[in-house]
């Protein structure tokens, strides 16, 4: 039996796809976190494929992700698949209009209820048996995540009669009634016709079910006006903690590569073979392992990025960023995106396809390009360590650079505005047992990319420098040398000469821990570049484009040909960006200052301009 998981945004149906398939898709206390459909094979004998698409309200909205939806929702339809649709008990009046309309379109439903225990905790009451009879279809009350209760909602799927949630209770044919007779296309108004309202004769409660009387949003105001000062002040905390001097996430850093590099003189005294010991103790244990060394770094920024996703921050933050977002043609929800692109620039492009529009979703994939992923964190630490003996200070410039260069280079483009329709989340305090087997999957994955990819990425690398078309030979000699000094031509106006250094940025186009590795695998000494080259270097690898899988992330949202076009553009000027800057940083302080100053100045003269044209153009349409 084959399964479609359904229901409004952010009532927990990826939570529980991941725990009847056992697939770790991305969750989150936000809206709009899944962007596409998920397929995967269910654990249980009696489950085959189940299936995860975006929320939607209705059927017959014009949003993306709901088209999305209701696009796969047909077909379920049509090839048989069981619709079951998800329910936050602490706002099932929100979910009843989909579940109505879903009945009104022909789709034998049952329901699946989420989060009871929070909606006791708040005064509410929930009697599945009574509320099933009031809808008049089977309901199963699920906690994604205990194993026992998945394991109940399993059985449960598979003794369940899904013909019997089509015979409709008298309650359901009076809310299908009320629906079809409301006179409000597309849908538009389910959300003023809830079965709340059908009900107020019984005091505002369908039988079974008791509303909590906590109002749980209350924080949504209080949120106003200091959340973003929190949470950039929470950013830099833990920004210090990972990179500042005598931190938790240096200290660690510090140890690991002590433990390899100790690994490293071990096996050069116990391997004899030259070629050997040249690929283990370079290719592996100082590339691989230098690499890995940033690990801690990266599990205390997962860790906060965790803990902001699952507690609802992210929700309130896209609320809070509106009114900036609104100056780039775009709304809050583009937060959501940039926020992502963080953690894997891949991700926040799929999830642009939450936004409003086509425009929308290329203005925002645009900046997304631009914007740091944790993969260039141990490139920016790599690098930053021959330049600077603050990386504290470094890595939060670089942030701020990419991200700078991605929203200005948004602000440019024109289209349509999106409008900002988005349900606030609940606060909460998550589950540390949750939080703690999403940062160990996280890291899992960015050790498997590390000990995979990377691994053959640089063992490959180190094994091209060693030989020639005669055999082994020293690596200004080797096969990787001569290709490599063709291509560093284009580093030269950038004070780079090192083909090297041209190699591991060419790397990092299939992925970016590529350029850590292989400079600490073929630059063991470091690499040695003056200022003036390392921050044009460095300019260079902050707005080089995404990796191969973040292009092709956007290759399916927006086409290949566009996805590709916005990569050539990119490399392009992020040469010109590290040729400028290596003039101004070879003519001395004051000519940096200066520049810098009038940069700055253009910039925002320009950004102001472009925001003043489209807020007239806005206020003609609307006279």
């Amino acid at each position: 039996m084959d399964i479609l998981l359904t229901g409004t945004p952010n009532v927990g149906k990826t939570t529980l796809f991941n725990a009847l398939t056992g697939r770790h898709n991305r969750t989150g206390n936000y809206h709009g976190v899944t962007a596409a459909v998920s397929c995967a094979e269910g654990r249980a004998e009696n489950i085959g494929a189940v299936y995860d698409v975006p929320g939607l309200y209705t059927l017959k909205s014009g949003k993306n992700e709901e088209k999305i939806a209701a696009r796969a929702l047909n077909e379920a339809k049509k090839n048989g698949v069981k619709i079951v649709q998800v329910m936050n008990a602490c706002a099932i009046e929100r979910s009843l209009p989909l579940f109505f309309e879903l009945r009104e379109s022909g789709c034998d439903v049952i329901a699946a209820i989420t989060m009871a225990d929070k909606l006791r905790r708040y005064g509410g009451a929930l009697d599945i048996r009574r509320l099933s009879a009031a809808l008049g279809a089977p309901c199963f009350e699920v906690n994604a995540l205990s194993k026992k209760s998945v394991r109940g909602f399993e059985e449960f799927l598979g003794g369940v009669d899904f013909r019997a949630a089509g015979k409709v209770g008298a309650a359901g044919k009076a809310g299908i009634a009320r629906i079809g007779g409301s006179g409000e296309s597309g849908g538009a108004g389910l959300a003023r016709t809830t079965f709340f309202e059908k009900q107020a004769g019984a005091g505002g409660k369908i039988d079974g079910y008791t509303p909590a009387r906590k109002k749980k949003n209350g924080g949504a105001k209080l949120a106003v006006g200091w959340l973003l000062p929190a949470f950039f002040l929470a950013v830099l905390g833990v920004f210090y903690l990972a990179f500042g001097a005598r931190s938790p996430g240096v200290w660690a850093k510090e140890k690991i590569e002590s433990a390899f590099a100790f690994l490293a003189a071990r096996a050069e005294k116990v391997i004899k073979n030259s070629v050997a010991k040249n690929v283990i103790c370079g290719g592996v244990l100082r590339g691989v392992g230098g690499v890995l060394s940033f690990l801690p770094q990266l599990a205390i920024l997962y860790l906060f990025s965790e803990i902001a996703e699952e507690s609802g921050i992210a929700s309130y933050l896209a609320y809070e960023t509106d009114g900036f977002f609104s100056l780039l043609s775009l709304s809050g929800r583009a937060a959501f995106c940039v926020f992502l692109g963080y953690g894997c620039t891949a991700a926040g492009i799929a999830s642009s396809a939450a936004l409003e529009n086509k425009n929308a979703e290329k203005r925002a994939i645009g900046c997304l390009y631009f914007v740091p992923c944790s993969a260039k964190l141990p490139v920016y630490l790599t690098l930053l360590s021959s330049l600077t003996a603050n990386a504290f200070l470094g890595a939060i410039v670089l942030y701020v650079l990419g991200t700078g260069a991605g929203l200005l280079v948004s602000s440019f483009c024109g289209g349509k505005e999106e409008d900002f329709i988005m349900e606030i989340a609940d606060f909460c305090v998550p589950a540390p047992l949750f939080i703690a087997k999403k940062l160990l999957f996280r890291l899992k994955e960015f050790i498997i990319k590390v000990s995979g990819a990377v691994l053959a990425f640089t063992v490959c690398a180190y094994v091209l420098s060693s030989v020639n078309f005669s055999g082994a030979c020293a690596a200004e000699e080797s096969i990787l040398a001569w290709v490599s000094k063709r291509l560093a031509v284009l580093f030269y106006p950038m004070g780079v000469t090192d083909w090297r250094a041209a190699f591991a940025a060419a790397g990092g186009f299939a992925a970016k821990e590529n350029v850590a590795g292989l400079l600490s695998a073929l630059c063991p000494e470091g690499l040695r570049l003056s200022r003036a080259a390392g921050a044009a270097y460095l300019t260079f690898v902050t707005l080089m484009p995404p990796c191969i899988a973040a292009v092709s992330a956007a290759a399916k949202e927006i086409g290949a040909r566009e996805a590709w076009k916005y990569a050539f553009l990119q490399v392009t000027g992020a040469f010109l960006c590290a040729y400028f800057v290596y003039f101004i940083f070879s003519r001395g302080v004051g000519t940096v200052i200066s520049c810098l100053l009038l940069a700055a100045a253009g910039t925002a003269a320009i950004a102001a301009r472009a925001a003043r044209n489209r807020k007239n153009k806005k206020e003609l349409k609307t006279q």
